[in-house]
């Protein structure tokens, strides 16, 4: 069965079934035992890979992502790579507690810790510069901060009941990315997604053009979607991993994944700066083939998973992150 051509969910456990139905047909004196083991070796020999399938990325059509992707060029044709950004949002559960662990006896479940935030990412197609992290979080002074506001703490926060981005504080900000390329005498070309927060409205702006992506296409043409995210996520999950190994370590440990929102910000502002001075942001954007970037670039397979070094650790800080250390 061809399921990936019928676009058909493929789980661990059809295969051993599968296997069950065909070992007769092949050879029933052998008494094999399709365990997980098993299924490995069998994964790793045929080259396949577990996989999250997005939502977004199955509702769109091929035809229509490669016409939005030759629109975007032909306004992006018209800017330097380094006046070319995209800006994004992800959450970030930053005191995510695993839901599995190795261990030898049943063990009581965890509650999980309504502790997100809502982070807005905005680099440019070159690499050379990527603007502080916009933090989303529901407490507008939250205990963490001593109350002492957020400006005084060096980070860019605004707060909502729902941590989300809204209409009022994407434009307050992009009024003021418009303001500091004014006073830098740059004109830019934002990409970003058609969410209905992203609205411009009605704002005059001078020094910044906003170009929405095409319906349906963003899992393909947006450089942040591309292995940007995923690969602060998971420098993320590594610290976080660390961190709680170190507190394990201490006598009495007692909580050791709890976090507070003032440490998580400051590790997200540490990873972001390590992640843009890397060729990830680079990479990324010469992924999704919305701007040319040199001789290097080559048309790529818009269904590729292949996003260099930096994101196919992800795969490995994922395994870690679903079990306890």
């Amino acid at each position: 069965m061809d399921l990936e051509s019928r676009n058909i969910c493929l789980s661990r456990e059809l295969i051993p079934m599968k296997a069950q139905e065909l070992q007769p047909q092949v050879c029933d004196a052998w008494d094999l035992n399709f365990s997980d083991g098993w299924l490995t070796a069998f994964m790793r020999r045929h080259k396949l890979r577990h996989r999250i399938r997005h939502d977004e990325a199955a509702s769109a059509d091929p035809e229509a992502v490669h016409i939005g992707l030759h629109q975007i060029q032909q306004v992006t044709d018209t800017y330097a790579r380094q006046d070319i950004y995209n800006v994004d949002e992800t959450g970030l559960c930053y005191a995510m507690v695993p839901t599995r662990s190795i261990c030898t006896y049943k063990m009581r479940g965890v509650k999980k810790k309504k502790t997100r935030l809502t982070l807005v990412v905005t680099a440019n197609a070159d690499g050379s510069n990527a603007l502080s992290i916009l933090y989303l979080g529901h407490a507008k002074k939250p205990r963490c901060f001593n109350k002492k506001l957020a400006k005084s703490l060096v980070f860019n926060y605004k707060a909502n009941t729902k941590a989300w981005m809204t209409r009022v504080i994407f434009q307050e900000g992009l009024r003021g990315v418009d303001l500091e390329m004014r006073a830098a005498g740059r004109h830019i070309l934002l990409l970003l997604d058609n969410a209905s927060s992203h609205d411009v409205g009605d704002l005059a702006l001078t020094n910044v053009t906003v170009q929405h992506l095409p319906p349906n296409t963003t899992a393909f043409i947006q450089p942040m979607d591309a292995g940007i995210i995923a690969s602060f996520k998971a420098a993320y999950k590594k610290r976080q991993l660390r961190y709680v190994y170190n507190k394990l370590r201490e006598p009495g440990s007692i909580k050791p994944y709890a976090i507070d929102q003032l440490q998580a910000m400051k590790w997200s502002d540490e990873i972001w700066r390590e992640v843009t001075r890397k060729d990830t942001i680079k990479n990324c954007f010469r992924h999704t083939g919305v701007c040319y970037l040199g001789p290097k670039d080559k048309p790529d397979d818009m269904t590729s998973s292949s996003y260099g070094d930096d994101v196919q650790v992800d795969d490995v800080i994922l395994r870690l992150s679903s079990m306890a250390v």
